[in-house]
């Protein structure tokens, strides 16, 4: 979706936005110089570490190290994708989005408006829902809310709705203008001998929303048992509506968040679960809607924290729900632990016989994704029987084989032994064999030594110095300078910058936002977070110290050239040319090296 935008739009839409006024929605700034500073927003912290600069438009926090740009910015604090972020800032500075005259304008125009048509279906339908759970034909819903124990302010919060029967929601929408399509797309009615019924009819409602705030679909629970209905029905697949990523609690979480600023999510199993979690404090529980969790749920999950905390049921299933989510979490990058409620009980009624401080010292005890792996693959092992606990012995060795050093995987041994009850040194035996065996697959000598080597390489470290002390205008720099970079990123940023010149145009700091992927650009992230010295004159000397190792490199590399033309070529006049230039080159790079300052 990105290369169908207009070129320059998303340059244009971030010189309309003002940083600090966004952020200020968000954040409490305050002004130092030229820079604003507030808490950051993507990690817990009491003295102001997130620093705004507005003249270049980024954003750098010196605690976590996160940085980017205005649409970067609004990714990661509304938990959204790139194009959404474009939306929602083209939204609040009142621009329409622009896209690329090669795109097809009417079939993108077309969706927009269905969407938009669809959007606005939901928002009625979520309106009418709750209007009914007040009236007196919701006596069983009211009756359900109160024996579940979920008080005024909850409701209000998820908004939670009622459907009183089949007929009216699809009245009442059509009312109000509707036609039968927008009703079917939108996913809020069905369709049965040509006439249309409420999908979600009978039921107990609740809203479930985007990252964006906007309703997406719902879900319903039947509170009549004797109904031949099923008991949970969630809006089937939209234009806006999916199963594998849509998550309940997301924009209660949202909203949360601007004043909380925790770091971490509570994963639960249903909405019940959800809404008394946050009804007693704990208002960064969400679930995900009526399937298993995904890779696009964590993906979701991984835009609005760092940190999870699976809290599913007790019970056998719960278990297995919970060992099959945690590869999901950990492959998306999460820092995952486990809340485990004894007894087989679901938080809801944990919370009820507990309260808020007895499942904060769940918290507190939540286990390590190892921890909890060794500990269930040993509750589900018979170690009455020596097979069996021979195979948990295996099984135990394969989960923390693959950990980086054998010091870690040495941690673990403890726990296997007395799971298993045998002595230490049987677990360690068989460690080491098993780590030796895996470490002897992985890369030669000879490729780890290089890998070192290009690790150091000193040549990488002067074009950092020099491309860093450039996008940073630092006062030293020597204009009209040659330079060239063997890191392809590298040789961008300084075409980019040479391109900007040429055109008489200023570099911003936001403009690499535009060009490179942050996420997969390390090195140019590096250079935007590029910590100097309060030495000035140190940093300059630095900077001057990697020029000549920049020319001295290019020296090098163009003797090297010249010399292999120097044997090809027969001509004795084009070999006198040759021979002339590397003269001519050594000479420079002698006094160059013999000039180098340390």
């Amino acid at each position: 979706m990105e290369s169908r935008l207009k070129d320059g739009f998303v340059a244009e839409l971030k010189s309309r936005c003002s940083f600090t006024q966004i952020a200020s929605k968000y954040l409490e700034l305050t002004k130092k110089g030229r820079t604003y500073w507030a808490r950051c927003p993507f990690h817990y912290e009491k003295t102001p570490s997130f620093s705004i600069d507005e003249f270049e438009g980024f954003y750098h926090c010196f605690g976590c190290g996160e940085s980017g740009d205005i649409i970067t910015f609004i990714k990661k604090v509304e938990g959204l994708s790139f194009m959404e972020a474009v939306e929602f800032l083209a939204k609040t500075v009142g621009m329409e989005v622009q896209y690329d005259s090669q795109a097809d304008m009417a079939t993108i125009a077309e969706k927009n408006r269905q969407k938009k048509q669809v959007l606005k279906a939901l928002f009625d339908t979520k309106e009418f829902y709750k209007k009914q759970i007040y009236q007196k034909s919701a006596i069983k819903a009211q009756q359900y809310l109160k024996e579940r124990r979920i008080n005024r302010a909850s409701l209000e919060n998820f908004e939670i709705g009622y459907s009183p029967n089949f007929k009216l929601l699809v009245t009442e929408l059509k009312a109000l203008g509707y036609d039968d399509k927008v009703l079917l797309d939108a996913g809020v009615a069905s369709e049965a001998n040509g006439k249309l019924y409420d999908a979600i009819a009978e039921r107990l409602v609740f809203p479930i929303y985007n990252a964006y705030g906007e309703v997406i679909g719902f879900s319903g629970r039947i509170l009549d048992s004797e109904l031949d209905l099923a008991k949970y029905k969630n809006t089937r697949q939209t234009i806006v509506f999916d199963k594998s990523r849509a998550i309940f609690g997301l924009k209660q979480v949202m909203d949360a968040k601007r004043n909380n600023h925790f770091n971490s999510l509570i994963l639960a199993e249903g909405q019940i679960d959800v809404i008394m979690l946050h009804q007693y404090g704990f208002q960064n529980a969400v679930a995900t809607q009526g399937t298993a969790l995904t890779e696009q749920h964590a993906h979701i999950i991984k835009k609005v924290c760092d940190n999870v905390y699976v809290c599913y049921d007790g019970d056998s299933a719960g278990q297995k729900a919970t060992y099959r989510a945690l590869d999901i979490l950990q492959n998306a990058g999460l820092n995952v632990k486990i809340i485990t409620i004894p007894n087989g009980q679901d938080p809801d009624e944990f919370l009820k016989k507990n309260g808020q401080a007895g499942f904060q010292e769940l918290i507190d005890k939540a286990e390590e994704v190892l921890d909890y792996k060794l500990r269930t693959l040993a509750q589900n092992s018979n170690m009455t029987s020596n097979q069996s606990r021979s195979q948990f012995l295996k099984n135990a060795i394969d989960l923390i084989k693959t950990l980086p050093t054998l010091a870690e995987a040495d941690v673990y041994v403890n726990s296997i032994a007395k799971f298993a009850n045998v002595a230490n040194n049987v677990v360690r035996e068989s460690l080491n064999n098993a780590m030796s065996s895996l470490n002897a697959k992985k890369d030669s000598p000879k490729e780890l030594t290089q890998l070192a080597q290009n690790f150091s390489d000193a040549y990488q470290k002067a074009d950092k110095i020099i491309l860093a002390s450039i996008i940073h205008k630092k006062p030293y720099i020597i204009d009209n300078v040659n330079l060239s970079f063997v890191n392809t990123n590298y040789q961008r940023l300084y075409s980019l910058l040479q391109s900007k010149k040429e055109q008489g145009q200023e570099f911003k700091i936001s403009d690499l936002y535009d060009v490179f992927d942050f996420e997969q650009d390390k090195d140019i992230a590096e250079l935007v977070n590029y910590k100097f010295s309060d030495n000035e004159d140190k940093d300059k000397q630095e900077y001057l110290n990697s020029l000549n190792v920049n020319r001295i490199r290019y020296l090098e590399m163009e003797i090297k050239d010249t010399e292999t033309l120097y044997k090809n070529a027969t001509d004795l006049s084009k070999r006198t040319e040759l021979l002339n230039r590397i003269g001519s080159l050594s000479k420079e790079l002698a006094t160059l090296k013999s000039s180098f300052i340390n």
